[in-house]
């Protein structure tokens, strides 16, 4: 009879937590009209999220700044003196894919029954000598962006590594499917476009630039 009270009043406080216990007691008889019923459960909030969503929402902004940061390059080389077409195209591929990405995380914050913070900062940070992306040439530009999608990489895997340790496989599955694997190759192709051009430049510098450009052209 004890042990069988014991678990009564265990199964009760547990019960407070759920959504049809907030209901319940605001559809009680003892609830009049002038009352305002709180049902702090009745959300879509479930597993790790309140440990995670100040996480998420800093990779959130993090792609935001990124994305203007590749617009930014993106219109230094589409202007009249520069004239890079390629260039101008990989990067405002790039800002776009970044845009996409930040929108995509907001909509998985809220359907986990979070919010949205967009002053909540990214949790890597650029110097004042990394923000001057108006004054990169190609090759420069091409380091900076490589470096750029490694943040965003390294940032996912810990991220990853985070929701795993507080049990949350489906934030975890999540990070797998929409950025681990995209991010990979993006920081592949864009090592390997640096490399590229580091090599051409041994050369004719001017010539290397323009074909490679013409080359970015192609493969867009």
């Amino acid at each position: 009879m004890f042990l069988l009270g014991i678990f009564t009043t265990l199964l009760i406080s547990a019960s407070a937590e759920f959504c049809y216990n907030d209901v319940e007691a605001a559809c009680s008889p003892k609830t009049t009209f002038t009352d305002d019923p709180v049902l702090p459960n009745c959300n879509a909030r479930y597993g790790a999220i309140e440990g995670l969503q100040t996480d998420l929402q800093s990779y959130a902004n993090g792609h935001i700044e990124t994305s203007f940061e590749f617009l930014l390059m993106s219109t230094h080389f589409g202007n009249y003196e520069a004239n890079r077409i390629g260039f101008k195209d990989l990067y405002r591929k790039m800002s776009d894919k970044a845009w996409e990405k930040a929108i995509d995380i907001i909509k998985y914050i809220t359907k986990r029954g979070g919010r949205m913070n967009f002053n909540q900062l990214p949790h890597f940070k650029k110097t004042g000598k990394d923000t001057r992306v108006l004054e990169l040439n190609e090759l420069h530009s091409l380091a900076k962006a490589l470096d750029s999608q490694k943040q965003l990489a390294s940032e996912a895997l810990r991220l990853h590594t985070v929701a795993k340790q507080h049990n949350d496989a489906a934030i975890a599955h999540y990070l797998e499917e929409e950025f681990m694997e995209s991010q990979s190759e993006a920081v592949r192709t864009l090592a390997g476009h640096t490399s590229d051009l580091k090599n051409m430049l041994n050369r004719d510098a001017a010539l290397a630039t323009y074909l490679f450009d013409e080359y970015l052209q192609k493969i867009l």
